[in-house]
């Protein structure tokens, strides 16, 4: 049983509890513009859009998170925690297809776009699993019953949980790149 699933429900009870108003559970369309950097001293929870919540939090020193995480569970580390591991995600897929192009340069010869393939595929691949993810994500803390105030941190812990996953499996299937 995950780490997610276990915590899920003494969470909404401490959260309904402290009636806190948390984030929501809303996305970035595709093709939304980056967000814009925030200033150390903003209001987090004020920051609508996710991805800028997420830069938000990654710019809070520990002590600050680890002080609202005591106070309102899966409300800041998640978001974070989420900022941390895109970047590390994608520097691991730009790393693997740097590898794999080197790695399987020689197969150029017979077949010409080899190589360009395994990149789009990897791509493609990278794509189809971050949207699965932030759909089953969303779906799960309604599935579950929680309501829309604790759902959107519930998400993003979710999403951590994936990502890190999603993290290992690409390591462990790229693991004859080294």
């Amino acid at each position: 049983m995950s780490e997610f699933r276990r915590l899920k429900h003494g969470v909404l009870a401490m959260v309904l509890s402290l009636s806190c108003g948390c984030a929501t559970a809303a996305r970035p369309a595709a093709g939304a513009t980056p967000p814009k950097p925030v200033a150390a001293e903003q209001d987090c929870f004020a920051v609508g859009e996710t991805k800028a919540r997420e830069l938000c939090f990654s710019q809070k020193p520990d002590e600050d998170i680890a002080e609202c995480e005591r106070m309102r569970p899966f409300a800041c580390k998640p978001y974070r925690d989420m900022h941390r591991l895109d970047q590390e995600l994608a520097a691991l897929i730009r790393d693997l297809s740097a590898r794999a192009s080197q790695r399987y340069a020689a197969y150029a010869k017979d077949d010409t776009a080899y190589v360009s393939d395994l990149s789009a595929y990897l791509a493609a691949s990278d794509k189809a699993w971050a949207a699965s993810r932030d759909a089953d994500c969303l779906l799960e803390p309604f599935a579950q019953g929680m309501s829309r105030r604790e759902a959107g941190d519930l998400t993003e812990a979710c999403r951590v949980e994936r990502t890190q996953a999603r993290i290992a499996q690409l390591k462990e299937l790229f693991s004859a790149l080294k």
